[in-house]
């Protein structure tokens, strides 16, 4: 054993093997660098923060932001323990803040601890989507229109919250840039303006796959960029003739559409209240629509008849009296009308989301 063996070569107090005692060494160690300034830019609109160059939606509020922003402004060595941290911040302006930072632990041995200010700032800059917004920019539009008759109410509310459903989608997926601009109704339809040709393309197949029908691109040149063509993309839907819900007669029974394809209807058989498909017909017949459809009482039942009072003549009516619908006396059913024939379509406490779960059901099956 050498006379240094165990002693602090620096300062002569004990230590393992003779190596630097834990004082000295912490005398030697840089053991935590703050930054003392950091800068935080955000839009001031949507709230999303710019990193690195790239702007990302950030779901916390200023103070959480701001307490990351210091975290990430310190840096501990690796051979710290018991590690405490305090983070206290206080505004001083709309963009200056001051964080006040005490960090303690144990190093080699030796408690340390220091206390620290770091200045945040908070740089406003609008974000690449609020420009566009702000400055209208668009690439394309859809229009919404149906073949022979306008949308119906329902259509219309259909195809809008598709769209923004299909916006918040991508949001989600981390697709900042594709939003919708406006929709728009128009005498004829609804016009959705879109932002990109990826959420143009996606509302587009949603609408004709929630309510039919089918749509054809238009491609416009506007302009270049960089040595690529820029263009705007009319989508133009046409919704089928016949509307979800519509009650229709095909051949000689008469049926409620759940839903449809190009050429092929899914319907409700309102005699047996089943399912079924067939080829649309161009000379079928539209008696109405159930959400609109007209309610009776029944009166009586009598060998497959069912006695309801008319609504509009107040007199005694008869219909026929179908097992699925299951009507008893003071029950009230859904009717449509075929010159004097009374159709019945259902009771009147099967809801929209009744009937929208059964055309569910329907397309599984």
């Amino acid at each position: 054993m050498t006379l240094t063996s165990g002693f602090c070569p620096k300062c002569g107090a004990p230590s393992e093997n003779g190596e630097l005692c834990g004082k000295c060494r912490v005398k030697d160690t840089v053991w935590v660098t703050m930054e003392p300034r950091v800068i935080c830019t955000y839009c001031p609109t949507c709230g999303s923060t710019k990193t690195a160059g790239l702007w990302t939606d950030c779901p916390v509020d200023r103070e959480e932001l701001a307490y990351n922003l210091v975290s990430g402004a310190i840096s501990l060595h690796k051979d710290l323990r018991d590690i405490q941290k305090d983070i206290h911040i206080v505004d001083i302006s709309v963009n200056r803040s001051i964080a006040t930072v005490f960090v303690s632990g144990n190093l080699y041995g030796v408690p340390v601890e220091v206390t620290e200010k770091i200045k945040i700032v908070w740089a406003r800059e609008q974000c690449d989507r609020c420009c566009r917004i702000s400055g209208s920019y668009y690439e394309g539009i859809i229009q919404v229109r149906a073949n022979g008759r306008k949308p119906t109410p329902y259509e219309l509310r259909r195809a809008a919250e598709i769209a923004y459903q299909i916006e918040d989608q991508l949001q989600t997926a981390g697709d900042r840039l594709s939003f919708v601009s406006d929709v728009d109704e128009q005498k004829d339809g609804l016009d959705i303006i879109f932002s990109s040709q990826a959420i143009g393309n996606a509302i587009s197949v949603d609408i004709c796959g929630a309510l039919g029908g089918s749509f054809t691109t238009h491609p416009k040149l506007v302009g270049e960029k960089a040595g690529i063509k820029l263009y705007r993309v009319t989508y133009s839907i046409r919704l089928p003739r016949f509307s979800r819900g519509d009650i229709i007669r095909h051949g000689r029974d008469y049926f409620q559409i759940l839903r449809q394809t190009k050429d092929m209807l899914f319907v409700r058989d309102l005699k047996t209240g089943q399912s079924r498909n067939f080829r649309e017909d161009v000379d079928d017949p539209l008696f109405g629509n159930i959400r609109t459809a007209e309610t009776a009482m029944v009166i009586y039942r009598d060998a497959g008849i069912l006695g309801v009072l008319d609504p509009v003549t107040q007199k005694t009516a008869e219909m026929p009296d179908h097992a699925w619908i299951d009507a008893d006396i003071g029950d009230s059913v859904l009717f449509v009308r075929d010159e004097d024939q009374l159709i019945p379509a259902g009771k009147s406490n099967e809801s929209p989301q009744d009937i929208e779960e059964f055309a569910a059901e329907s397309i599984q099956d």
